[in-house]
C-alpha cells in the first residue's frame, strides 16, 4: 500500500508543482500588471504637470519678467499646447481654454512687444505710439494673469488628481 502511495505522490509531484508555479506566476504577472499601470498613470500625471506648470510659469511672468522671458515662455506655452489632445484625452474645453489663452496672450502681449521693438528701430515720430503700445502691453501683462490664473487650476484639476495607489 505504502508503496502505491510512493507511485502516486512520484506521479503527481510534477503536477502539483506545475500548479504552483503557474499559481505563483499568475500573481506575479497580475503584480507587475497593478505595476506598470501606476508607473503609466505617474507618468502620465507628470506630463500632465509639466504642461499645467508651462502655462502658470508664462500667466506668472507677465507682469514680472522681462519681455525675452516671456517671449521664451510664450514659446514654450504654444509647443506643449500641441501635447493636449495626446495628454489629456482629446478634452475639447482644455484644447480650447488653451488656444483661447495663447491667442490672447500672442495678440495683447506679443504682438506689443513686437511693435514696440519695431518702432524703436524706426525712430522718428512715433514715440507717441511706442507710450500708446506701451500702456495696452502694461494693461494686458496684469489683466491677463488676473483673468486666467484663478481659471487654468480649474480646467486642469479633472486630470491632475493624484490617487494614493498604495491604498489600493
Amino acid at each position: 500500500m505504502t508503496e502505491c502511495i510512493r507511485g502516486w505522490l512520484k506521479d503527481a509531484a510534477p503536477i502539483v508543482v506545475s500548479i504552483a508555479v503557474l499559481i505563483v506566476t499568475l500573481f506575479f504577472n497580475s503584480w507587475q500588471r497593478r505595476l506598470a499601470k501606476q508607473q503609466l498613470r505617474h507618468q502620465l500625471y507628470e506630463r500632465r504637470m509639466a504642461i499645467y506648470s508651462v502655462f502658470r510659469e508664462l500667466l506668472l511672468a507677465l507682469p514680472e519678467k522681462d519681455d525675452d522671458e516671456i517671449r521664451t515662455l510664450f514659446r514654450k506655452a504654444s509647443i506643449a499646447r500641441f501635447e493636449v489632445p495626446f495628454l489629456f484625452e482629446d478634452d475639447p474645453k482644455l484644447q480650447a481654454y488653451l488656444e483661447q489663452l495663447c491667442k490672447r496672450v500672442g495678440d495683447e502681449v506679443i504682438h506689443n512687444i513686437v511693435s514696440i521693438e519695431a518702432l524703436k528701430r524706426a525712430g522718428g515720430m512715433s514715440d507717441a505710439l511706442i507710450v500708446q503700445r506701451a500702456a495696452l502691453l502694461g494693461a494686458a501683462k496684469l489683466e491677463i494673469p488676473g483673468d486666467h490664473l484663478p481659471q487654468l487650476p480649474k480646467e486642469f484639476a479633472v486630470f491632475l488628481k493624484l490617487t494614493d495607489f498604495s491604498k489600493r
